[in-house]
């Protein structure tokens, strides 16, 4: 017996992954105003360089974020206030007799920084797919801690700039970019592409996100994903080294479990994988055009909920 053309087709389409009894699952936030969410980034970093001393840095970052969803708008987008909650930050590099905690004790600068930090909150606004729109007060407060923070040292320097990158504006966008815009900007759709702005080690390189919708069950869906990437143009910057170039490249795996009903991530495992090449142009130490690379390996886990 032959089966028809038709039978066949719908046969096909209720079996496509991502489907659930007929239904295509949606993939946006459905956040409603005066609730709140939670997100928890546990980072863990180290980085290798193959220079002469062949340094050795470990970075690691908790952060917490609490998301309070304000209002929404004519165009559907989530009106949200954000603030930083119990956050960790610790930087170990024993080549350059540098060790950093928050939690320590050792820097009161720095545990004085994160206590304000966390006492500020700041806006932002973002499409039903989470795709950032605006991001107002957290810039604006980094500058008046810079204001703020005594006298200038380099100790100072080393904090500010430290928690700026772990924490500051373009770190959060960063971030937000990365474990919240995970929908497609059209839907539905099985497989989709979100291109983004990344900044890795405060350098802005471009980051292609591509998702596929792998499981759908009535309480979570599973997302994974693979993101390249790469800069689209050479750094040239001032080191220790001298003046060098610098490129960069690399991949980042995701795999995400999300509330069905709200959309907001329950949890993400990702793992990112970072090649800077920089090359020497005019050094004191090092012989022009000497090339070094560094390789970057952060791990994040990632778990949310919503605040009861």
């Amino acid at each position: 017996m032959k089966i028809s053309f038709i039978a066949w087709a719908l046969a096909w389409l209720l079996n496509l992954p991502g489907t659930l009894q007929g239904q295509e699952p949606r993939l946006s936030y459905a956040l409603q105003p005066g609730d709140a969410y939670l997100l928890e980034i546990d980072l863990q970093q180290s980085t290798h360089s193959e220079s002469m001393d062949r340094k050795e840095i470990s970075f690691y970052t908790l952060t917490k974020l609490v998301f309070r969803v304000d209002s929404t708008d004519a165009d559907k987008n989530y009106h949200l206030r954000v603030q930083y909650q119990d956050l960790l930050l610790s930087m170990l590099a024993p080549q350059l007799d540098m060790d950093i905690s928050s939690s320590s004790g050792k820097s009161p600068l720095l545990t004085r920084m994160v206590e304000l930090l966390e006492k500020e909150s700041f806006h932002l606004s973002m499409s039903p797919s989470g795709e950032l729109k605006n991001l107002e007060g957290l810039e604006g407060f980094f500058t008046s801690l810079e204001s703020e923070s005594g006298t200038d040292s380099l100790e100072q320097e080393v904090v500010l700039n430290t928690l700026n990158e772990a924490f500051g504006p373009d770190a959060f966008s960063s971030l937000f970019k990365v474990f919240l815009w995970i929908y497609p900007v059209i839907s539905p759709m099985n497989n989709w592409t979100n291109d983004i702005t990344y900044y890795f080690n405060t350098k802005p390189v471009e980051l292609i996100n591509r998702y596929a919708l792998a499981k759908a069950t009535d309480e979570v869906l599973v997302i994974q994903g693979l993101g390249m990437l790469n800069a689209t143009k050479e750094f040239r910057e001032t080191t220790s080294m001298g003046e060098v170039k610098s490129t960069v490249s690399g991949s980042q795996t995701y795999d995400f479990q999300v509330d069905r009903k709200s959309g907001w991530p329950i949890r993400c495992v990702s793992r990112q994988r970072v090649l800077i090449e920089t090359t020497i142009l005019e050094s004191d130490y090092f012989p022009p055009g000497l090339k070094i690379p560094s390789y970057t390996e952060t791990v994040f886990e990632v778990h949310g909920s919503k605040v009861q």
